[in-house]
């Protein structure tokens, strides 16, 4: 080595500076490490500046080195040991053309024919343009599958019928109610009649 030596480089860690040491003897520059121990001792945290592990030169090959350290510093600028920021997932497509009730402008409700969740806000999977129409496939969160919309006949909000979709039909409808209610009605006046009858035949 010749002449005295001469710190070119402050290396944010032990490891950035041996990594230069070795570029600067492939280009047939000698030099070492300064505070190397220090770095050992310190456990890699960070103990101030004048801890630092610094590489030397001999002073006639400072200016070179300088110039190679400038460009070893430029390509390690980032931090090899940082995650990627994270990328966050792209917010979850709508059906634009989501038919809507023309009598109260509800949308009209869908329901997943897999598992049966009804709802008006599933997402776009996917939309496709057919001689048809248009193609449609949401996304049911329930079952996290894709289907295409059954809609039902009656508007859930104000009872508007489409003309198509599912009926919904419950295993009794009003007039249900009311035919059973005069059978009930009707057979309990039978009852009565034939009790009393029966109380009529016991006291003559």
């Amino acid at each position: 080595m010749s002449g005295e030596p001469t710190v070119i480089y402050h290396a944010a860690n032990l490891q950035q500076a041996h990594i230069l040491k070795g570029v600067l003897e492939e280009r047939g520059i000698a030099s070492w490490i300064v505070n190397d121990n220090i770095q050992v001792a310190g456990g890699g945290l960070p103990l101030g500046w004048t801890a630092a592990a610094m590489v030397s030169v001999g002073q006639s090959d400072a200016i070179e080195a300088r110039q190679i350290a400038e460009e070893f510093d430029q390509t390690t600028a980032h931090d090899p040991t940082s995650d990627p920021p994270a990328i966050e997932p792209p917010p979850p497509a709508t059906w634009k053309e989501w038919p809507a009730c023309p009598r109260c402008q509800t949308p009209r409700q869908a329901r997943c024919p897999i598992c049966g969740t009804a709802g008006t806000e599933f997402p776009l999977a996917d939309l496709e343009e057919t001689p048809e129409g248009p193609r449609v496939l949401l996304i049911c969160a329930t079952c996290d599958d894709h289907f295409r919309p059954e809609f039902f006949r009656l508007c859930h909000q104000c009872g508007y019928d489409y003309g198509d979709g599912i009926a919904v039909t419950g295993p009794h409808s009003p007039s249900d109610y009311g035919t059973r209610g005069w059978i009930v009605l009707a057979g309990l006046l039978l009852g009565t009649l034939a009790l009393a009858a029966y109380f009529v035949m016991l006291w003559r």
